[in-house]
């Protein structure tokens, strides 16, 4: 559940993309463009939950929040906690990858609302009682780009302190 709340900056750009249900169109638009955008999410009272940056392009992402990062290149899935130092590495397309099941996801969005660079929705949570409210505001919109090093990690800059573990 928490990784979802994480990810959420990349389904606000799916949906700022285009206003439809159907997954294989929202990625079709995003293949065309690499994304910049800050996002924030919060519960019915409007206390903040989170907030953070993502860049997002095509079925690959990178999401920055509170200390820990998800780089998704297409292919694999990196977790970069800083905080505890420890990286998780693991094949992307699992059921903790948002594009691997963005149907399920766009299913519990509600009350979209897109207004130029800002767009928000409300969003139904599998274990919280109540939906979350999200928001989010382009920052940059750039070309496609075949160079994919923003959205991968080299484990190699990482010294004996990290805990790595590769689950692929």
């Amino acid at each position: 559940m928490r990784r979802l709340l994480f990810t959420l900056a990349s389904l606000a750009f799916c949906l700022v993309a285009a206003a439809q249900n159907n997954a294989a169109d929202l990625i079709a638009i995003l293949g065309d463009s690499r994304v910049s955008l800050q996002y924030s999410y919060s519960d019915a009272a409007g206390s903040e939950m989170g907030k953070g940056i993502a860049t997002v392009q095509g079925h690959c992402y990178k999401v920055v929040e509170s200390g820990t990062a998800y780089y998704n290149d297409g292919k694999t899935l990196w977790t970069v906690n800083n905080h505890a130092k420890e990286i998780y590495i693991e094949n992307a397309g699992s059921d903790t990858d948002i594009f691997g099941n963005l149907d399920k996801i766009l299913e519990n969005v509600g009350n979209l609302a897109i207004e130029g660079t800002r767009v928000s929705f409300t969003m139904a949570v599998q274990g919280l009682p109540e939906d979350i409210h999200c928001k989010a505001t382009i920052l940059r919109k750039a070309e496609y780009s075949k160079d994919l090093s923003e959205f991968q990690v080299d484990i190699s800059k990482y010294d004996k302190l990290w805990v790595i573990t590769d689950l692929r």
